[in-house]
């Protein structure tokens, strides 16, 4: 458990409950690619002193806290600057907007835990900044405006663009805002066999297409319980109980913040396609399939 392992060139990886990318500036500098949770940012610490690292950068993929938790102690232990995206930069600085952002209004109190946000009040640079020998790219779905990051070396950083088929086969509804755009990601993924690609949260490889095309049947399957489901018409509540129920989920407030907004994505991404449509019944907004 974060332990440095080399990549290729400059570019290594930490093993954690996610993947951290590491890129060496030169002999002493060095940019963290995404950081873990609060709590483990004494043994990140420990770890670039052990290897006589002086942190410049963390580049955060996203805002989510296992991306960026350790942001603000890092911070204080090295000096070293931020850089996320523009709309990820909003997220981090307010602890009530993505839950605010998932739950549809501002959240209850249920819903605010600490692993839920991050708040961060220093100064956060752009990717315009990011150094040399590091580029971003876009990896739309899983949250606004998450990136990704190549470094000179043609190792690619994917971030939470895929999941591992143990955690699909266990939870079903992964946490996606765009279902157009990761799918869009899951298939640049697939471009990229040949490549040393490291998710956060799956083994590092040079193909994922298999993978990939799980990640895609899955959400195949879900657009299908969700018309399957809608044999009468339903609002928004009534389609999220009821898809919850097809896979026997056993909610809690955070599953239902989190997956209550996946499935009203595959709505809108299923209406965007002609394939439900909606329409005001009761001061309800309800939805109906289009029929062949």
């Amino acid at each position: 458990m974060y332990e440095l392992h080399h990549l290729k060139g400059n570019t290594y990886y930490i093993d954690g409950y996610t993947n951290l990318g590491l890129y060496k500036l030169n002999e002493t500098d060095v940019v963290l690619i995404d950081v873990p949770v609060k709590a483990a940012g004494a043994a990140i610490e420990t770890l670039l002193r052990r290897y006589g690292f002086k942190l410049k950068y963390i580049v955060n993929t996203h805002s989510h806290p296992d991306h960026s938790g350790c942001n603000e102690y890092l911070i204080k232990q090295t000096g070293c600057e931020i850089i996320t995206s523009r709309i990820e930069r909003a997220f981090m600085r307010n602890n009530k907007l993505d839950l605010g952002f998932l739950s549809g209004g501002y959240p209850l109190d249920n819903y605010d835990t600490p692993l839920m946000h991050v708040d961060e009040q220093h100064d956060i640079r752009s990717f315009l900044h990011l150094p040399q020998g590091l580029r971003s790219f876009k990896l739309p779905g899983h949250h606004y405006d998450m990136r990704g990051i190549k470094t000179s070396d043609g190792v690619y950083f994917i971030a939470d663009s895929i999941c591992t088929k143990k955690l699909i086969d266990k939870e079903h509804i992964m946490l996606i805002y765009d279902i157009q755009g990761y799918k869009k990601s899951l298939n640049y993924i697939k471009s990229l066999k040949g490549h040393i690609m490291v998710p956060s949260h799956c083994p590092i490889s040079t193909d994922l297409n298999d993978l990939a095309d799980y990640n895609l049947a899955k959400m195949a399957e879900i657009e299908k319980v969700i018309l399957d489901v809608l044999a009468i018409d339903l609002s928004y509540d009534d389609i999220i109980a009821k898809v919850l129920a097809h896979y026997n989920i056993r909610i809690s407030y955070n599953k239902y913040l989190l997956m209550g907004s996946t499935i009203r994505s595959y709505i809108s991404y299923l209406c965007h396609n002609k394939k439900l449509k909606s329409y005001f019944k009761d001061n309800k907004l309800m939805f109906t399939k289009v029929l062949d």
